[in-house]
């Protein structure tokens, strides 16, 4: 985790560093605000009882994009958003929903590729993140649950892919997976494979 975290940085200021004077007019702040899907992935999700069902939650922040060319930029992003888990079983005649929230703060630094075109312009981007938990909680039908020990790491790390549209210089939408490589579960000694999973839609606007 130190090891990425250090990359990260490393890569982030070499970036700034390796702006030219004229670039530094193509730097853009912004806002974002969104919704995510979060279903866990690994080895050990289909031993959970019951059905495993998409958790919706808020996602949200700010971002900061570095436009190196008309066509390629960088783009750091510092967002709240909420991860976690439900799932669904039957306990003898009664359907119980459990819930894991997991909130965290997210940092992704994203390489951002736009296709040039009049008006709407698409645009991919791909690139690692790192997450600190913030706060995390276990509700069954509503009712929080009280845990003795934490069952969330305090941090995470992974991979973001994905996809969008920009409509003029400051508007724009974007879809993307956020592909946790981390496993998450604090269970001691016994390793558990149960890692984040989250589909993210998003509206931004840069100034």
């Amino acid at each position: 985790m130190k090891k990425l975290t250090i990359v990260l940085v490393i890569a982030a200021v070499t970036c700034l560093l390796a702006l030219p004077q004229p670039a530094a007019a193509g730097v853009q702040f912004g806002i974002k605000a969104g919704a995510n899907m979060a279903k866990p992935t690994g080895a050990d999700v289909n031993d959970i009882e019951g059905t495993l069902k998409n958790k919706v939650g808020f996602v949200g922040g700010i971002f900061i994009a570095f436009n190196l060319s008309k066509s390629f930029s960088i783009q750091t992003e510092v967002l709240y958003t909420m991860k976690g888990a439900t799932y669904e079983y039957t306990d003898i005649d009664t359907t119980v929903e459990e819930t894991l929230h997991g909130d965290y703060v997210e940092i992704p630094l994203l390489f951002k590729l736009k296709f040039l075109s009049s008006g709407i312009q698409p645009f991919i981007f791909a690139g690692p993140y790192v997450g600190f938990k913030l706060s995390e909680k276990l509700t069954a039908m509503g009712e929080e649950i009280p845990t003795e020990e934490a069952i969330l790491k305090n941090n995470d790390y992974g991979a973001i892919f994905g996809g969008g549209l920009q409509l003029g210089r400051g508007f724009h939408v974007d879809v993307r997976y956020s592909m946790g490589l981390q496993k998450i579960i604090d269970s001691g000694v016994e390793s558990v494979d149960f890692k984040n999973g989250v589909w993210s839609a998003t509206v931004g606007f840069a100034f």
